[in-house]
């Protein structure tokens, strides 16, 4: 494992321990209020499987003008869609510095990192796969459900536009593969936004390429099952 800077981008950089015709570059996404650090062993075993593996820092986490406490409600709802928005515009900057083809990229994402990922992977065409863990491709129903789980009042109509433009759904993404995982317990991202999305993408892009797995008794766990899961389907891919 390497720190990296390229630019204005810091990343840790995970080699593969053994090259391999199929190995891919991950660009993983970690969660809101979490850190490139927490995510070192994930990360280690995608490179232990053949995969380069880049954990880019995301705006207002690690040294990039850190939030002094991410989890006040204030600060949540002030910040994690900024997070999520700066992340998805910077992200064509990010990937011509790094020199990597599109084609090899697969974007993997835990949490706040699923709803990044997945709002890139909807504005390019090229890329070589999504996976969205804990997270949501729906975003403009995963707000509603965040409002009422907090008792505010609807999306005003400026946030909403904003908004419609980052929602992945409909926009037609590249045919490439795309694996969800949620927990069916989870209480702070609700499996509902990962549903709407998987039925937007078979009934509405036909699509036969995509995998939904639902973990049970999971309350937003990054589990090792989880971790599994996405090593298989990497190896398939």
């Amino acid at each position: 494992m390497n720190k990296m800077q390229i630019q204005d981008f810091k990343f840790k950089l995970f080699e593969p321990e053994v090259q391999s015709s199929g190995g891919k570059t991950v660009i993983f996404y970690h969660g809101w209020g979490t850190s490139v650090e927490s995510n070192h062993d994930v990360a280690q075993e995608m490179a232990f499987r053949g995969h380069r593996v880049v954990v880019p820092e995301i705006i207002y986490h690690d040294t990039r003008k850190p939030l002094e406490n991410h989890f006040s409600i204030e600060t949540t709802q002030r910040y994690f869609w900024k997070t999520i928005y700066k992340t998805i515009d910077e992200f064509d900057d990010f990937i011509e510095h790094l020199n990597v083809p599109m084609e090899e990229v697969i974007l993997v994402g835990s949490s706040m990192g699923g709803f990044i990922a997945n709002g890139i992977f909807s504005n390019h065409k090229n890329i070589g796969g999504l996976v969205n863990i804990n997270g949501s491709g729906s975003f403009l129903l995963s707000e509603k459900l965040f409002r009422e789980k907090d008792h505010r009042s609807a999306l005003p109509i400026e946030e909403e536009q904003v908004m419609k433009k980052y929602n992945p759904i409909g926009r037609t993404s590249c045919n490439a593969p795309v694996l969800l995982m949620h927990g069916d317990s989870d209480a702070i991202i609700s499996i509902k936004g990962q549903q709407d999305y998987y039925q937007y993408l078979i009934e509405n892009e036909g699509r036969d390429n995509v995998d939904f797995i639902i973990h049970e008794n999971n309350n937003h766990q990054f589990s090792l099952e989880m971790v599994k899961d996405l090593l298989e389907w990497l190896d398939e891919v």
